[in-house]
């Protein structure tokens, strides 16, 4: 697997005196081997008060050593003196023996490999050579348990025994490690500025990606550590096709240059990552296209997951997977929403640590996050400012099979990781030459990238940015149907002869737009109700051309506190006013753009 050279550095805990100085513990080892070596012709020597007394020395003062004779007394004592017997001339109980045990798996993971600690999150890691491996893991766990069953000819560590050396290991880690970047699936180095992707192959290669071009590596710059649920990609094919991508998948055409955006965006650990979110009815293939492109940026034994419960849990099965992909999602709690507004920027979730009163588990993560649907998921503005809406069309004709699509996939999958790679390397080289836009959204970053990525395909400048800004607009504008409060003051606004639409408190406020309510279920109650509506429909209302002005600071008022809305003197918001158009008019490629292969129905 493709991981960074090791060098044994942290040799620590290898002798524990307590007791006996370096000297006796020496001359006790001696005097053991002097036993080991003799002891298949003279048994007697293991019962001799000598052997005892050197046994109990070196079980009480060097668990490495101790380790490490056990295992010879095991392959050359006479049959007829039970190993248990010459470990209880140790004076262990069971507890204690766990405890040596775990001693022993401590010298054998800082024997083998370099530990350290992620920069970031703190989590402790170990380098063995072949990979990097958290050490809170299940997967470390079974490499400990794997490499101890064979260094002591066949002995088993206890689930204590490992629990207690993967505790000691984490401490170790952070007090005696030095800090490094570690990465899950893509990475970016600090000096060259170049990125990689991990996970290439049966021997998860690393693919290293610049603007001059890529190219595949057995060791990376960076570290990587692999999650229990992740998968290869495929190896990638040299001058690889995209087109081959939209047979696969059920994308509407004036909307594929905003995928292959946030798929490149994915792959840039160094940015603020959009959501995205595709929407459809039964029969538009949802989970087939989400599993598709969620496998052409972080492959996955399990692509789709439902959408979790807790906040807790999302940020859980964050911290395992580099991409979030959750399929049929039919809503998303307030909560939720947020924790994906914070994954999108690198942000943190804290909960209290099991079994204590008052330590804190801090989980730091920043991920790509994909949701599929039938209504729109993203209601809550703040996440629709960081998402990509796509609304998927039913498809036509005749049906494929699973396994028809599946092997298809899979045929085709080199060369559309190849062809995606070359765009991530002729974006990256226009990158430096592409202006970032003036009326950038948000998520600037992807904005930037999107129109680099776009010219290099041949395409006008802004013109990834107005699709953009399009599809931004329609989401508002789709979430704004889902709140009849804002819907209200839009129509109340486009009554109103004026600029000012309206002066006065949240009381009479709610009274003037009765004659607007409509009769869906969400409409406030209380003039509090009201304000924190509103509240989160700024943004929206703003768009559209209708601007709120809540008072803020002590009230003015005994009757309670005033908001003033009033029209926008911009209007329509000049090449992005007319939302439909801007998101649903196909624009086509200037040459050199890619080439669409026209495949059929699903």
């Amino acid at each position: 697997m493709g991981q960074t050279g090791t060098s044994n550095v942290h040799h620590v805990h290898h002798v524990h005196q307590s007791g006996a100085d370096a000297q006796e513990i020496e001359r006790c080892v001696s005097v053991v081997e002097e036993v080991i070596r003799r002891g298949k012709d003279e048994p007697a020597l293991y019962a001799g008060e000598a052997f005892q007394a050197a046994w109990q020395c070196i079980s009480e003062n060097s668990p490495e050593q101790r380790f490490r004779l056990r295992v010879k007394i095991k392959q050359h004592k006479p049959s007829g003196i039970p190993l248990n017997e010459i470990d209880r001339f140790g004076s262990r109980t069971d507890g204690d023996e766990a405890l040596c045990t775990a001693d022993a798996l401590v010298a054998l993971a800082t024997r083998t490999g370099e530990l350290f600690f992620d920069e970031t999150t703190r989590d402790g890691f170990v380098d063995v050579g072949i990979e990097t491996m958290k050490v809170r893991s299940t997967r470390f766990a079974d490499w400990l348990s794997y490499h101890y069953f064979h260094e002591s000819c066949g002995s088993s560590a206890s689930d204590s025994a490992l629990k207690q050396a993967c505790g000691t290991l984490s401490g170790i880690c952070q007090h005696e490690g030095k800090p490094e970047r570690v990465f899950l699936r893509a990475g970016r180095h600090a000096k060259s500025g170049g990125y990689y992707l991990h996970g290439i192959g049966e021997q998860w290669r690393v693919a290293e990606v610049t603007g001059r071009g890529w190219r595949l590596l057995d060791v990376a710059p960076v570290k990587f550590w692999i999650s229990g649920s992740a998968a290869p990609f495929p190896e990638p094919v040299r001058g690889g096709d995209i087109g081959r991508l939209w047979e696969l998948v059920n994308i509407p055409e004036e909307e594929r240059l905003l995928v292959l955006a946030w798929i490149l965006e994915a792959w840039r650990p160094d940015t603020p990552f959009p959501a995205l979110e595709l929407c459809g009815v039964q029969g538009s293939a949802k989970s087939n296209t989400e599993k598709r492109i969620r496998s052409l940026v972080d492959a996955s034994s399990a692509p789709l997951r439902a959408a979790p419960k807790t906040v807790e849990d999302a940020f859980v099965a964050a911290a395992n997977n580099w991409v979030v992909a959750l399929d049929n999602v039919s809503h998303l709690t307030p909560g939720l929403q947020d924790a994906f507004c914070i994954m999108a920027t690198d942000g943190a979730y804290a909960g209290r640590t099991l079994f204590t009163n008052s330590d804190e588990t801090v989980i730091t993560i920043k991920r790509p996050v994909l949701l599929s649907g039938i209504n729109n998921i993203v209601t809550a503005q703040d996440l629709i400012s960081r998402t990509v809406h796509i609304e998927l069309p039913v498809i036509a004709g005749r049906r494929r099979l699973e396994s028809e699509l599946n092997a298809a996939f899979n045929e085709a999958w080199p060369e559309i990781f190849g062809g995606l790679l070359d765009l991530f390397v002729s974006t990256l080289a226009m990158l430096p030459k592409t202006e970032l836009p003036a009326d950038a959204l948000r998520m600037a970053d992807f904005n930037h990238l999107g129109e680099a990525m776009a010219q290099s395909l041949g395409y006008e400048p802004r013109v990834f940015t107005v699709l953009y800004h399009g599809n931004y607009q329609e989401s508002i504008q789709r979430a704004m149907e889902s709140s009849p409060v804002a819907l209200a003051v839009v129509q109340m606004s486009e009554d109103a002869p004026y600029e000012r639409v309206f002066d006065g408190t949240y009381k009479e406020l709610l009274e003037k737009l009765l004659p607007f309510r409509s009769d869906s279920e969400g409409w406030p109650k209380s003039e509090k109700g009201l304000a924190n509506a509103l509240k989160r429909q700024i943004p929206a209302l703003q768009e559209v051309g209708v601007i709120l002005i809540p008072e803020t600071g002590a009230k003015q008022s005994k009757k309670g506190r005033r908001i003033t809305i009033r029209k926008s003197e911009r209007g329509e918001h000049s090449e992005h006013g007319n939302v439909r158009k801007a998101a649903g008019e196909k624009i086509e490629p200037a040459a050199g753009g890619f080439v669409d292969h026209d495949a059929g129905p699903f």
